[in-house]
């Protein structure tokens, strides 16, 4: 005789899901995960556009140290550079024996280390280019898709010359001053200045 063997029904219901407090704590864990995500994509943009206003600070400087060398060091010459904003800035490449050289103030002998003394100052009070003035420095406006986009530099450099006039030690730091064009406050941001150094000779 055959025996047939009976399950005990299980009292589980086949249809059976998530409870409400499963759902929430996964719901929780995407919420927080979506955050940290969020997080690092605003991040990325902000370094991106810190990037591109660096390498606009950099570019800035070239240019002007670029312009310096088209002029043989022994003469001083005043040439204009004009920004997007149309103001017609003057670039004077009259030097002064060292230290102090002319234009725009230098960080002085009393930093470390030793190397950086010849830095540019950006301590030294300037009013969009009103300092260090006499045409060595100017509040640069960079070229935006409108004009409310155009960033203001601050531009500075100064020049050393050699005991015998032939040799200038060029210094130019840009910076962002962190204000519109178009806006009337002068907020700065924190920004590192770009600053080039060389040596033009005749």
């Amino acid at each position: 005789m055959k025996r047939t063997l009976f399950r005990k029904p299980s009292n589980k219901s086949r249809e059976s899901g998530m409870t409400l407090v499963e759902l929430l704590i996964a719901m929780m864990v995407l919420a927080i995960g979506l955050s940290g995500i969020m997080a690092m994509v605003v991040t990325a943009l902000a370094t991106n556009g810190r990037n591109r206003t660096d390498t606009s600070a950099t570019l800035i400087s070239q240019m002007v140290i670029e312009q310096m060398a088209n002029i043989p060091a022994s003469t001083n010459k005043v040439f204009t550079v004009t920004d997007c904003a149309g103001t017609v800035w003057n670039i004077n490449t009259t030097g002064a024996v060292a230290p102090a050289g002319a234009g725009a103030a230098t960080r002085g002998t009393d930093n470390v280390p030793v190397w950086v003394s010849s830095d540019i100052n950006f301590n030294v009070a300037a009013a969009y280019g009103a300092a260090p003035g006499n045409g060595y420095g100017m509040a640069y406006a960079s070229c935006g898709i409108n004009a409310g986009q155009q960033i203001i530099y601050d531009v500075r450099w100064n020049i050393v010359v050699d005991a015998n006039g032939f040799t200038k030690t060029v210094t130019v730091a840009t910076r962002n001053t962190g204000a519109n064009y178009n806006r009337a406050d002068a907020l700065k941001a924190f920004a590192i200045p770009a600053q080039l150094k060389t040596v033009l000779g005749n």
